[in-house]
């Protein structure tokens, strides 16, 4: 019976070692999802709709006019942002920059943007790493549920 107990406890152990371990590891995977956003400005990739939800744009949208797709999105650290007009800005008046100020909910899986943005209002995120952030939103358009994706990379 000692012997058995020798051998449980250090078992016991390990179990709780790694136990402890994983929750440790899916708190700073929710931190990375901050860090990742945050370490430097993002840029318009691809738009358009995601047919079988797996973030891949589908059919693309070839609205997207060149003086969004310059635009750059900065996510600070502080939950404020910038959005810059980029070279080409849609209309001459609007202002080079536009603020807004931003959070992380749904245990990190949506983007909650504040401001006169085209980002306002909440916007989930697919997956972010170090060079791609894609995000969606699903809607209904004539009674047609559809996904639409937006890709931004470094």
């Amino acid at each position: 019976m000692k012997n058995q107990a020798r051998f449980l406890l250090p078992l016991a152990a390990l179990f709780f070692m790694i136990l402890w371990a994983s929750c440790s590891k899916s708190h700073s995977s929710n931190n990375s999802t901050f860090t990742l956003v945050t370490q430097s400005s993002w840029r318009y990739d691809t738009s358009g709709i995601d047919l079988n939800k797996d973030g891949i744009v589908d059919i693309g949208d070839t609205t997207v006019k060149p003086c969004v797709k310059d635009n750059i999105y900065t996510f600070k650290s502080d939950s404020t942002g910038t959005i810059d007009e980029g070279a080409t800005k849609c209309n001459v008046s609007d202002p080079q920059t536009v603020p807004f100020t931003w959070s992380l909910t749904s245990n990190q899986t949506v983007l909650s943007v504040t401001g006169n943005t085209i980002l306002s209002g909440g916007i989930n995120i697919f997956s972010v790493s170090s060079t791609n952030f894609i995000l969606y939103k699903d809607t209904t358009i004539s009674g047609i549920a559809l996904r639409y994706v937006v890709n931004l990379k470094h």
